[in-house]
């Protein structure tokens, strides 16, 4: 297995612009349940491998790359390799080139000469022999990187030929030369039908990717929530690459060990949000999500159902916890699901990983979405004027797929998905090239699911000279054509027409009946209301929807209702740290700008200060004892003795 680190190009890191803006939307939800908030994703095939070369260093920067690019869903097809028993990124099952095939396997080398003979290069590359009939030679081990091509030019493979054969007629006799190239560090990649495949390229490799990436965001800043589908295969047998998968023989399929889910657990840990955890969260919500005073609760007003047992205990069939509550207050970081699972792998031990792995029917229960080609909803958004209800808008778990689709037009398809209240996901190459090729464009897409700040905005209130603007600290929601429900910032002192929720409701929403200035937008709120902000795009929608509807028929003041509505967002306390909570809301960082800039070198400042304090404590023992042997005994005049320092 190669290990993977997270590197992500330095392009690829937000700037302060966009980390203030994805900070500020994570806190912006964090107290909506988690099937709730929508989010960019990508299928890693086709942002990573449409070129089908599966090398280790360029797979290491395109996920790394998506990580920091703040997508948040990633899809991932993964292969089960009968020969090698592991799950492999590579479509097609490695050669036995390790040493670790069984008995029971034979291979047909006319087919597989068939894959060298329709392979032409320019010019000839390596090759390793697959002998059916010799054990003698052995390769290295998968886990470890090979120098070059050329390190397999003698590699022989003990494959048995007693009973089953791979494909076609077995045969023992020939042997076969498989040709392999050099891939990006110097590894060996292996040329098997239209793939290139690295040796060691496993479910190892991502999930050491993923520890690596949860270690450089661990603090409250940086930490994100995120979510791996997995798409399940058997992977096509190397002598016939291009043929469907066959399905495992008996004995063959993954064992405890090598399950998908109980890889992860192992390597991850309490990293992972199971189902048996959301199980048990469910049972008694007074003891979960619903614990911690001190942090965004969970907004139970999502609940389809809750109920109060005898004991006063307060369940819920259906709820899903906070993105805060989920992510820094039980600090986990990863869910897992099943999405598309191929026929030949039907035998695979779902049940042991059914506490562990999600079903994809609880995560994707999405109604089908129409699209215009210039990427309007056109049927199956979730505003539905007049129905305000979660009973009425369930969008759970809303997922909409991009396919083939004119690149102009993605931008306003995916802000029209999340303002739709679905989480856009993309699987399409975007202009033919990989994410490590083509950066800006996949940003651009993740960028444009943002729900609330216009483009530029929040604006950067600090000028060159270091001073800032106390009074450019609130938001408002810019109904005009310009910005189209989008937030921007005001000036405090401004007077505005509130933003005021009716009664909890998620979705139900009226304007305060007069202008006021921020401080007083609480107050300005009418009874049964409170003064608040859409947490979600599909709020957002409610809320936009609703401002132009009290606009409709047009009177005097319509223009500046339009022009900006106060909405309960601030960065008073601290620049560029935006609360809810009205305007003595205080920053729920202890220092932003100490703690931002700070942030990566905060577990080694605490390392070195336990081994200073250890250092102290061993010098002070050293001290008294030295202390202690350096005292002289005198006798007195009565015969006691005393200690003392000697003169």
């Amino acid at each position: 297995m190669t290990s993977l680190e997270y590197q992500p190009d330095q392009l690829a890191e937000p700037d302060d612009h966009w980390g203030t803006v994805f900070l500020s939307m994570r806190d912006a939800s964090g107290q909506i349940p988690i099937n709730y908030i929508t989010h960019p994703g990508v299928y890693v095939t086709k942002a990573c491998f449409s070129n089908g070369v599966y090398d280790d260093l360029p797979t290491q920067t395109c996920i790394s790359d998506l990580f920091a690019s703040q997508y948040r869903r990633l899809i991932i097809d993964l292969y089960w390799d009968n020969i090698n028993r592991q799950f492999s990124l590579c479509p097609v099952e490695l050669p036995p080139l390790v040493g670790n095939s069984t008995a029971g396997y034979s291979v047909d080398s006319s087919a597989l000469s068939s894959i060298t003979a329709s392979t032409s290069f320019a010019t000839p590359l390596p090759t390793t022999t697959v002998a059916s009939n010799s054990t003698a030679s052995l390769a290295p081990s998968v886990g470890k990187r090979q120098g070059s091509a050329s390190s397999l030019s003698n590699f022989t493979s003990p494959i048995s030929s007693t009973t089953a054969s791979i494909s076609g007629t077995p045969t023992t006799t020939s042997d076969v030369a498989i040709p392999t190239s050099t891939g990006a560090t110097g590894g060996t990649l292996l040329k098997l039908g239209p793939y290139m495949c690295s040796l060691d390229l496993n479910i190892g490799s991502v999930i050491s990717l993923y520890n690596d990436y949860f270690d450089h965001t661990s603090d409250t800043i940086s930490a994100r929530l995120h979510f791996l589908d997995i798409n399940l295969h058997a992977a096509a047998p190397f002598t016939d690459p291009s043929s469907p998968a066959h399905t495992p023989m008996p004995g063959r399929l993954p064992g405890s060990d090598d399950l998908i889910g109980a890889q992860f657990e192992a390597a991850l840990g309490k990293a992972i949000y199971t189902p048996q955890n959301l199980q048990d969260d469910r049972n008694d919500l007074n003891r979960s999500w619903f614990r911690d005073d001190y942090r965004v609760p969970t907004d139970a007003n999502y609940f389809r159902t809750e109920e109060t047992g005898e004991n006063g205990i307060r369940s819920t069939p259906d709820g899903w916890p906070g993105e805060t509550w989920i992510l820094l207050t039980d600090s986990r970081r990863l869910l897992l699901s099943w999405d598309q699972i191929d026929p030949q792998m039907a035998q695979y031990d779902f049940l042991s990983e059914s506490s562990t792995i999600f079903n994809a029917t609880e995560l994707f229960p999405t109604p089908h979405v129409a699209l215009s080609e210039s990427g309007e909803a056109t049927a199956g958004c979730y505003y539905h004027s007049g129905d305000t209800t979660i009973a009425q808008v369930n969008a759970s778990w809303a997922i909409s797929t991009i396919g083939d689709i004119n690149s102009n037009a993605l931008s306003t398809l995916s802000q029209n998905l999340t303002a739709c209240g679905f989480s856009p996901v993309m699987n399409v190459t975007l202009d033919g090239l990989s994410v490590q090729n083509n950066l800006l464009s996949y940003q651009d897409f993740a960028q444009s699911t943002v729900f609330g700040w216009a483009p530029g905005q929040p604006l950067n209130t600090t000028s060159a000279n270091g001073k800032t603007d106390d009074d450019l600290r609130c938001a408002v929601l810019d109904a005009t054509s310009q910005f189209q429900g989008r937030w921007r910032l005001e000036t405090c002192q401004k007077s505005r027409r509130a933003a005021c929720r009716i009664a909890g409701e998620p979705y139900a929403w009226r304007l305060s009946t007069f202008n006021v200035p921020y401080g007083a937008a609480p107050d300005a709120c009418p009874d049964a209301t409170s003064f608040d902000l859409p947490r979600t795009g599909l709020e957002n929608t409610y809320l936009y929807r609703q401002i132009l509807n009290d606009t409709t028929p047009r009177n005097d003041d319509s223009d500046g209702i339009l022009s900006g509505v106060w909405i309960n967002f601030n960065s008073l306390d601290q620049a560029d740290c935006w609360v809810l909570g009205g305007p003595n809301a205080t920053c729920p960082y202890s220092d932003f700008k100490e703690e931002e800039q700070q942030r990566q070198i905060l577990i080694p400042t605490i390392a070195a200060l336990i081994i200073l304090i250890l250092t102290v404590l061993t010098i002070l023992v050293k001290c008294n004892q030295n202390r202690r042997n350096s005292r002289t005994r005198r006798r007195g005049d009565n015969g006691w003795e005393y200690e003392g320092i000697p003169s």
